[in-house]
């Protein structure tokens, strides 16, 4: 038996065309705050991602033999016309960015989470590194699922922070989201513009150049000094890091190169038994060898930390406690803090 025709499966439904979007195999992306209409030659294709956006008990009507039936999500039949899934409210919406967001609004809502409701965007503050760094974690593992969770836990954090901010009158999400769109368009002219892409040395040139012109248009249009080079890099960022970031951004804004070369400043802060100058020049000493400095060391710690785990366990199979095992075993241990020569690492020059 033929299958019937979009306007003959709408019109059995006693559906208006502007009230449902036609699922396509080519492009399954779907808006769920809309009605679905699935015909039976898109059964299969669109059957997981149903699955995946609608819960199992949700009522969906479909067309058999000229009947409508009602069936759950779980249930629906690959021997009907076609398939009418309703519209979801946004926090039922299982796997869309709509669909979180709706969640976090919900929980900062005056009737949602009592904890929720006492949240400030600082006493989430150490929450929201907490996750970053979850994520970062999952990512040195290569954490496929670990990646996945974190990366949601994150993506809810965001809309935490934009929930506040909306409650408070100050932003909405789609301000934050506007945002990012022009900011990353505008900074990728040779993407979305008539401009040659280049090398990725004249790429960061480019961005530098258009970052310095938006901070001239915004000084300019709060009539004020414009902001400085070094204004954006995170106060909140690793040491590390920011001392990093600092020298870089401060070095590509015109600064001079230090007094002292970087290992000659590490030597003289050795001999005059000064750590913090130690820990600068060491920075320096990174940054000139083109050595992200917060992920090397990053890095080394895990080296450490998975060395020192064996050292642990050859203490426990011998019966013995660590300090009494071989001293070869222990400079082995301490080898592992040993930097290798050779690091693809890029330099932590922040967007």
């Amino acid at each position: 038996m033929p299958t019937p025709s979009l306007d003959a499966v709408t019109a059995a439904l006693g559906l208006a065309p502007h009230e449902v979007q036609a699922f396509d195999p080519a492009h399954p992306r779907f808006d769920a705050a809309r009605g679905l209409l699935v015909l039976a030659p898109q059964f299969e294709a669109a059957r997981p991602l149903v699955r995946l956006r609608y819960a199992p008990a949700t009522a969906a009507r479909i067309l058999r033999q000229g009947n409508v039936e009602v069936t759950p999500v779980a249930a629906l039949p690959l021997d009907a016309d076609a398939w009418h899934l309703p519209c979801l409210a946004p926090e039922d919406d299982r796997a869309s960015i709509a669909g979180l967001r709706g969640v976090m609004e919900r929980l900062f809502a005056p009737d949602g989470c009592p904890w929720d409701r006492d949240q400030t965007p600082q006493t989430l503050r150490r929450y929201l590194l907490e996750e970053a760094y979850e994520l970062v974690d999952a990512i040195d593992r290569d954490d496929a699922a670990g990646m996945r969770e974190e990366l949601g836990d994150l993506m809810a954090h965001l809309f935490m922070q934009t929930a506040l901010a909306q409650q408070a009158g100050r932003f909405t999400a789609e301000d934050v989201a506007a945002y990012a769109h022009a900011k990353f368009v505008r900074r990728h002219p040779h993407v979305f513009g008539d401009e040659e892409a280049g090398s990725n040395e004249e790429l960061l040139d480019r961005w530098e150049a258009i970052k310095r012109a938006e901070r001239e248009a915004d000084g300019a249009a709060a009539d004020a000094p414009p902001p400085g080079a070094l204004d954006s890099v995170p106060k909140a960022a690793p040491a590390l890091q920011r001392v990093q970031s600092l020298l870089s951004r401060a070095r590509r804004a015109g600064l001079a190169d230090a007094p002292a070369r970087p290992l000659d400043a590490a030597h003289a802060a050795i001999e005059a038994g000064d750590p913090l100058a130690l820990l600068v020049a060491a920075v320096r000493v990174a940054e000139a060898a083109d050595l992200n400095a917060e992920e090397a060391l990053r890095e080394a710690a895990q080296r450490f930390t998975a060395a020192f785990a064996d050292l642990e366990a050859s203490a426990r199979n011998t019966g013995v406690e660590i300090d009494a095992l071989p001293q070869g075993a222990h400079r082995a241990t301490w080898g592992a803090l040993d930097v290798p020569a050779a690091s693809d690492a890029p330099t932590s020059e922040a967007r």
